[in-house]
Parts: structure tokens; C-alpha cells; sequence
């Protein structure tokens, strides 16, 4: 396909492809098939013996024969790479047929010019899929050298139905599929509406004319300040504390009761 994508123009696209059926290919070579059988087995029967009539006559023979062997082959070959080298294409602007392997011919017909196609399948063309497919243009009808018809093509129904389609997409552009698909636009968000309060809610709604009532607020629960302790406690304490030290004899029992008395006194 690189030589026709090559021929292409801007923004032209190739849709569909074809060649030949491979019966063309025997269609144009049977009698070098033919050939290259009888040679193939003639090499193979006078190598399995030793002399035929003498060595002169022999040896011309192998010759011969090993020369139409090369040349049958050589033949099929080149009928091969011919056939391979076919380019049936139909692109977004024009059909276009490529043949050839060392001079290539191109003939190409813009789908507009297309008027209509004539189709030719025989019985046995129609069982393997092949068939003659001739495509008749404007420039056929004005007296003009058309371009061509397309012999013994591989699934003629197939390129006919494409052909045509593509002819209609380029007249009615509006039928054609995009090339690239469209992002779709985001959907609008919308701010959400506040939802009624269900059966058994705190909310209340109470109308009055166009106001609505707002719930009351939940009460404060009172802080209570932690309990200051009394005098009495802090001398108990401090008492507490005294006894200790008395006890690890840290202080002497007079110190202890000349603090006592102090201390109870201040009360």
C-alpha cells in the first residue's frame, strides 16, 4: 500500500483495498504451471536413468528441459509479484488502480464523477468470491477513456457497497461519522434544595406568610466551678504533713507541738 499512499491527497484517506482473486493468478500462468510440472517430471525420469538415446542427445534434452524448468518458474514468479503488487483502492476522494512492478500505472476516477457499476459474477465466481466489477463515469459518457473495469476482483459485492457509500458520505456530508470523537459537554451543576425534615424531626417549618420559623438553638449547660477547699482542710493537711516529718524525725515533738498551736490558733 505505500505506493498509493504516496498518490494520496490532503486530508484523503484510503476506506477500502483489494486486488485480483489468486485464480487470476492461475488464470494467467496455468500453461507455465503446465510446464514447469512436465519439466519438473522429465528432470526427475532422466536423472532416475543413465543414458536415453546417447549422451549428446541426453545432455541437450537436460538442458532444455532444466531451461523451461527456470523459465516456467521465473514466469509464475513474476506473475506472483504483479499480482501482489495490485492496488484496487477506494479512498474518501476517488477509486483509485494501481498495477504494475517496475512501470507502474495509476488510474484513478474522483467518486463524483461516479454515475454507476455494472457487476459480472458467474456461478463459480460467485462460490469463491470473485467477480468483474466495471464502474461507469461521467467522462465514459461524454466519449471520454474511462478507467477501466476491474477484472476477476476479490469480493466485487464488498467493493461495490463501499464504493457507493463512500460516494454518498462525500455528497451528504452530514451522513459521514465524525473523524474524531466529540467530547460531550458537562452537565450544569445546579445548587441542591434543601430537603423537608422527615416525620418525628426537631425541625419544625411553622409558615407565616413567606417566613419560615428557624428551630431554637439548644440550651447551654451550666459550668460549675470546681469546689475551693477551706481552712480547715489546709490545716488538716499541713498537720498531716507535720506528723510525717515528726515521725521520720526530721522535726523534734516540741516543734512539732509549738506548730500546732500556731496553726490552731490562726483559726
Amino acid at each position: 500500500m505505500g505506493y498509493v499512499q504516496n498518490q494520496l491527497s490532503r486530508n484523503e484517506e484510503i476506506v477500502y483495498a483489494s486486488r485480483q482473486h489468486w485464480f487470476a493468478v492461475i488464470a494467467r500462468a496455468w500453461v507455465w504451471i503446465v510446464v514447469a510440472i512436465l519439466a519438473l517430471a522429465l528432470s526427475i525420469w532422466i536423472g532416475s536413468n543413465a543414458t536415453i538415446i546417447n549422451e549428446t542427445i541426453d545432455g541437450i534434452v537436460t538442458v532444455v528441459v532444466f531451461a523451461a524448468l527456470i523459465g516456467s518458474l521465473a514466469y509464475i514468479g513474476f506473475v506472483l509479484w504483479d499480482w501482489h503488487n495490485q492496488e484496487w483502492v477506494i479512498t474518501t476522494h476517488r477509486v483509485i488502480r494501481a498495477e504494475g512492478v517496475l512501470n507502474k500505472s495509476v488510474v484513478d476516477s474522483s467518486l463524483e464523477k461516479i454515475n454507476d457499476a455494472r457487476l459480472d459474477q458467474s456461478m463459480f465466481g460467485r462460490l469463491f468470491g470473485f467477480g468483474t466489477l466495471d464502474i461507469l463515469t461521467a467522462s465514459e459518457e461524454a466519449g471520454a477513456t474511462n478507467m477501466g473495469d476491474f477484472p476477476m476482483i476479490a469480493d466485487p459485492v464488498t467493493f461495490k457497497k463501499m464504493m457507493f457509500d463512500q460516494k454518498q458520505m462525500m455528497e451528504r456530508p452530514e451522513l459521514a461519522p465524525p473523524r474524531y470523537p466529540r467530547a460531550s459537554p458537562s452537565p450544569s451543576m445546579e445548587r441542591a434544595e434543601p430537603m423537608a425534615p422527615r416525620a418525628g424531626s426537631d425541625q419544625v417549618v411553622v409558615a407565616s406568610g413567606s417566613a419560615t420559623a428557624q428551630p431554637a438553638p439548644p440550651a447551654a449547660t451550666p459550668v460549675v466551678p470546681p469546689a475551693q477547699p477551706t481552712a480547715a482542710d489546709q490545716v488538716t493537711s499541713t498537720l498531716e504533713s507535720l506528723a510525717s516529718l515528726r515521725d521520720k524525725g526530721l522535726i523534734t515533738p516540741e516543734e512539732y507541738e509549738a506548730k500546732k498551736r500556731e496553726l490552731l490558733e490562726r483559726m
